[in-house]
């Protein structure tokens, strides 16, 4: 195996590490929330300084089909956490907004996330470059 390769396996396999890490922490806070991972994600892309976002949007930025998007804001719209309806420029599309006990629960469940995150044992510089890192990676298209 060649160096790059080697240092490829051994970078995913962190980023794994991490995410396996970080869903065994905050498991039982989101259980506390009534959330799951997939529910957890879905609540964290609904931005409440931004406009609503539509369905298709949502799935994109999840990286997931736009079925399992709806499945998963059905589960939110029913909890009373997040409100789907037509979108005002075209009605063929939904959006997704926050309610007011979306934010709520958003807000909390973000603080938990961000609390036991295996990530807190960074210094603020090294955060940065791990964030611009994951980022140029994530945006690579490879």
């Amino acid at each position: 195996m060649d160096l790059r390769t080697a240092d490829t396996a051994s970078a995913l396999l962190a980023a794994y590490d991490v995410t396996a890490r970080t869903t065994e922490s905050v498991t039982p806070a989101l259980d506390e929330l009534g959330l799951t991972m997939n529910t957890a994600y879905a609540l964290w892309m609904v931005d409440p300084d931004v406009d609503a976002l539509p369905m298709k949007e949502l799935a994109a930025r999840m990286h997931c089909t736009p079925q399992n998007a709806t499945f998963l804001y059905g589960q939110l719209e029913q909890r009373g956490l997040v409100e789907r309806r037509p979108d005002a420029s075209d009605g063929r599309q939904r959006v997704v907004s926050l309610t007011a006990r979306g934010g709520t629960v958003r807000a909390s469940m973000i603080e938990a996330v961000l609390r036991r995150s295996p990530l807190n044992g960074l210094t603020q510089r090294e955060l940065a470059v791990v964030g611009r890192l994951l980022l140029k990676a994530a945006r690579s298209g490879a």
